[in-house]
């Protein structure tokens, strides 16, 4: 049983508990709760900001630009583009591709709704096709035989930052004229056989949500070799006008400038820019440090026997991303087990319920259970532990003891 304090400060849920049957003696002790995620802002963030506030420019500007020349750098891409969340660089990405009413574009069931809702946003079908067991990353033969003639992109999902699977899928979709957008909003430190992942196909597109890897509260950027689709997105995520509002006002002339494009609003500005800018200058150093807790939390599992399974990686020379530190539950109920991981006060997720199977898209697009069994297995059994750079080893051993007393108490409760 457990008492917990939770109030919400800044957007994020901070609570306390009493919990018994807890190790490290947190019977009958207030404990800090263990979040799921945290970001790390330090007073170089904090410098970049003000520095933006007092120069007035706080709109897209000169700070928006050069975050994107910087992350165009790390991908090894010729631009980037700046918007505002991931799901809208998704969006405007399929939009300028010519991806619309009538096409098809295939994905994963296994990732954030986010992911499909920007193929419906532009008049085109989703199309799943299941995913691999070992990384639930989306399955190359699976895409092969989804193929009509309607398909015109496939989006892969670079799942907790593991690559997929992407000499296969660049091989389909050269076979079959198909364009290659991939989903790597957990994947920015990622690499598939030395090359960073979103170098590879068409585009990439990228969150910088609060729990990521490179956080700035919201935003998003997209990346490409393609000049003139980097142009054009350049344009349509501001209205559709032939230059942006930065250009407009502060490049020391007049000029008139037309609406060529219907646009959408889904710029970013130079507030998130700035923290982007700073995140991005120690990504590798906190990278370094995600491996060094990942191969805690493995060593601590391991207790845990079959009843958990840690979703693993393949043995192609990749570099995995390590967003989230997802398990697999074997013999337990899923939800029982979160449920009361949260009263013990440790933060968990699921990440993700199969899309398919959300009620949007089994009452609009006509979707049923044992479609994609391997990715509704998952789907039932998942939970992502707390995982971010600055966990501690005393957080992360709470965090398996409470499990581990959750696992031993459920053969009596049978949750």
């Amino acid at each position: 049983m457990c008492n917990y304090l939770t109030r919400v400060t800044n957007g994020i849920r901070i609570a306390g508990g009493i919990a018994t049957g807890i190790a490290h003696e947190r019977k009958a002790e207030k404990m800090d709760f263990i979040p799921l995620a945290k970001p790390f802002i330090g007073v170089e963030e904090e410098q970049e900001i003000i520095d933006t506030l007092r120069s007035g420019l706080i709109g897209t500007g000169p700070k928006t630009a050069l975050f994107e020349q910087e992350f165009a750098r790390y991908i090894n891409r010729k631009r980037a583009v700046g918007i505002d969340s991931c799901t809208n660089s998704l969006h405007l990405t399929l939009v300028t591709l010519g991806v619309g009413p009538g096409d098809e574009v295939i994905t994963t069931p296994i990732t954030f709704v986010a992911t499909v809702n920007s193929i419906v946003y532009t008049g085109a079908t989703p199309v799943f096709v299941d995913v691999d067991p070992q990384t639930l990353n989306i399955y190359p033969d699976a895409i092969e035989k989804a193929l009509t003639p309607r398909t015109k992109a496939i989006i892969p999902v670079h799942l907790y930052g593991h690559p997929c699977d992407m000499d296969a899928i660049l091989a389909i979709a050269q076979k079959h004229n198909l364009k290659v957008v991939s989903d790597c909003a957990h994947a920015i430190e990622a690499e598939y056989k030395g090359k960073n992942v979103g170098s590879l196909g068409d585009v990439a597109c990228y969150s910088f949500y609060a729990t990521k890897n490179l956080a700035t509260g919201n935003g998003g950027m997209l990346v490409t070799d393609d000049e003139r689709l980097a142009d054009e997105i350049v344009i349509i995520r501001d209205h559709g006008m032939s230059a942006g509002a930065w250009n407009r006002y502060y490049s020391g002339e007049f000029k008139h400038y037309q609406m060529t494009h219907l646009g959408y609003k889904c710029i970013m500005w130079d507030l998130p820019a700035s923290l982007g800018l700073q995140q991005l200058k120690r990504i590798e150093q906190r990278h370094a440090k995600r491996l060094e807790l990942k191969a805690l939390y493995e060593s601590k599992l391991q207790k845990l026997g079959d009843h958990v399974k840690i979703v693993s990686s393949t043995d192609r020379p990749v570099r995995h991303a390590h967003h989230l530190f997802p398990i697999l539950l074997n013999g337990l109920n899923r939800d029982a087990v979160a449920a009361q991981m949260e009263a013990h006060g440790v933060g968990v997720g699921v990440h993700y319920r199969p899309v398919h199977l959300e009620p949007y898209y089994r009452e609009k697009h006509g979707h049923h259970p044992g479609e994609y069994p391997v990715a509704e297995h998952a789907g039932e059994n998942l939970l992502s532990l707390p995982f971010w750079p600055e966990m501690t080893e005393e957080q992360i051993s709470i965090v398996v003891d409470s499990l581990e007393s959750i696992i031993r108490n459920a053969k009596d409760s049978k949750i």
